[in-house]
């Protein structure tokens, strides 16, 4: 781990890769993410709403492309643009992974809790890294190569 990591994100409660695991293999089981079910995601998607998840899909027009995707996990919100919604329904493997990214804010519990610190930050405690693992778990599941994604802007 780097003498002095560089938050890509905020800083939350540390998480270690096992437990990140975890909750990502619950995920995957309780919402369906398999090998063979790799099409038609949308309905896996829609499971989302009996959580009290809001999932809203933003006509691209009106989407600001800064970012891929955005969740406020204090919300229970996900936004992403029309077209990582499509994209991610049928499969194509990087607009899933923003999307299991953006769920992986939420179901981790990300909080903003260490605003100053003395201690200098570590990777377990950044928000993105723990989100593109949690991203990279599901999508290894479901049979997808994933040493080859670049998780950056995934906010």
């Amino acid at each position: 781990m780097p003498e002095n990591y560089r938050l890509r994100g905020n800083r939350v409660s540390p998480l270690p890769l096992s437990q990140i695991k975890v909750v990502a293999e619950n995920f995957a089981k309780a919402f369906d993410f398999k090998r063979r079910n790799r099409r038609n995601l949308d309905k896996n998607f829609e499971l989302l709403y009996q959580l009290r998840v809001t999932l809203e899909v933003v006509d691209d027009k009106d989407w600001i492309f800064l970012t891929k995707g955005h969740c406020d996990p204090s919300k229970a919100i996900i936004c992403v643009p029309q077209s990582i919604y499509n994209n991610a329904c049928i499969g194509e493997q990087e607009a899933l992974a923003v999307m299991l990214h953006e769920l992986g804010h939420l179901f981790l519990g990300h909080r903003s809790l260490m605003h100053y610190s003395d201690k200098p930050a570590e990777e377990i405690e950044d928000a993105e890294w723990q989100a593109d693992m949690f991203a990279e778990i599901i999508l290894s599941i479901m049979g997808y190569e994933t040493k080859q994604l670049s998780f950056d802007f995934y906010g």
